[in-house]
């Protein structure tokens, strides 16, 4: 059995996919570019070498691209193709599989709306965008999604005409870094400083509610930023003058994964200030934890944090344990108080945090997939 995986942006979340497929009776060929390559390096470390790479060149022109990349998959005769990431260009690779006629494809689809729910448009590009969207469905007959909480949803859009996985963003398979409250809260937000994505706003009210509580609570921005939205938020954090309360940020474009790492193993909680409703693709509206996942909670996953999320956000069933939902930050503030006042009880939460993030353990997510992994 010979299968490929192709990413080129969310290596973080092709990570774990690599090593649920990686199995003694499977060959294993990953697509990529080489500033991806670089990062699959930092979180494989040695075991980058365990692997076939085909590194495409994505400088020269899209003809030239996707003719490497039809080159290369049909060399190694997959099995199975996975592409993990799909976000343009979706004529081209709709072109690719007709031409490569493997035997098994498989689309993961981060955002349902913008895959299966294009319009028409009289902009030449989004038109392209749709009429590619197309060629791609017609193509494909199996697609993953990252959360539990969209399967549902992308079976009933596509009227249950298609195989749905349900491969999560990130699997547990190391222990836990067992943490105790003294002194101050840690909270943790992780990600790009991205306005679509989450609310930053939410942190600097919680800080200023900390403070006139005189609550000790420090709050990490664990991503980078990239854009004049990411740029304010930094000269926000900056400018914050506070004496009980405090905030750490990352002034660059990308935070080293280690530095990732390293901070949310020290984090008492994650804080996910997410949007609900946003639009990421051509103003088609999205719901976060119906038709897209926060990557976020793959962070929880993999470090088994207990975590901190808006009410209406839907999270999965097997994480709800160890998730404090809050209606206001008025409410949030509340809970940290009491968490301050009962130092102890922040074990029940570690606790439920771990127990949770065993449910993502690479034998049991293959154990739910037999459809993907039974005959490997």
């Amino acid at each position: 059995m010979k299968t490929g995986i192709f990413e080129m942006e969310h290596y973080e979340g092709a990570y774990p996919v690599i090593q649920l497929f990686d199995m003694p009776a499977n060959q294993l060929v990953i697509f990529t570019d080489a500033a991806t390559y670089t990062r699959f390096a930092d979180l494989f470390k040695a075991d980058v070498n365990r692997f076939q790479w085909e590194i495409l060149d994505r400088t020269k022109g899209k003809w030239h691209f996707f003719s490497q990349l039809y080159k290369a998959a049909k060399k190694h005769r997959l099995d199975l193709f996975y592409l993990n990431t799909i976000s343009n260009n979706h004529l081209f690779y709709a072109w690719v599989i007709g031409l490569l006629r493997i035997a098994r494809v498989v689309i993961t689809v981060h955002d349902i709306n913008c895959l299966f729910k294009s319009r028409r448009s009289a902009q030449l590009r989004q038109m392209v965008h749709h009429i590619g969207k197309k060629a791609l469905i017609k193509r494909v007959q199996e697609y993953n999604v990252v959360s539990d909480t969209m399967v549902d949803y992308l079976r009933e859009t596509t009227r249950n005409s298609v195989q749905v996985h349900n491969i999560p963003g990130a699997v547990f398979e190391s222990e836990q870094a067992s943490l105790s409250l003294r002194d101050r809260l840690h909270l943790v937000v992780p990600g790009s400083l991205d306005k679509k994505r989450r609310d930053y706003w939410q942190v600097f009210e919680l800080l200023k509610a900390a403070e006139a509580s005189q609550l000790p609570l420090h709050i990490t921005l664990l991503g980078g930023h990239s854009d004049e939205y990411g740029q304010a938020i930094i000269q926000e954090a900056a400018a914050l003058k506070t004496t009980y309360s405090s905030i750490g940020f990352y002034d660059e474009r990308v935070v080293h994964q280690d530095e990732f790492d390293k901070q949310l193993n020290a984090a008492h909680f994650i804080f996910i200030p997410s949007v609900i409703n946003t639009a990421i693709c051509f103003s088609i509206p999205e719901t976060y934890g119906l038709t897209k996942s926060s990557g976020n909670m793959f962070d929880v996953i993999k470090h088994a944090r207990p975590f901190i999320a808006p009410q209406s956000l839907r999270i999965s069933s097997s994480l709800g344990t160890s998730c404090f939902k809050y209606t206001s930050i008025e409410h949030l503030l509340q809970f940290l108080q009491r968490c301050m006042q009962y130092k102890d009880s922040y074990q029940y939460w570690q606790q439920q945090a771990l127990v949770n993030s065993r449910e993502y353990t690479i034998t049991k997510v293959r154990a739910k997939n037999p459809t993907l992994f039974a005959g490997l």
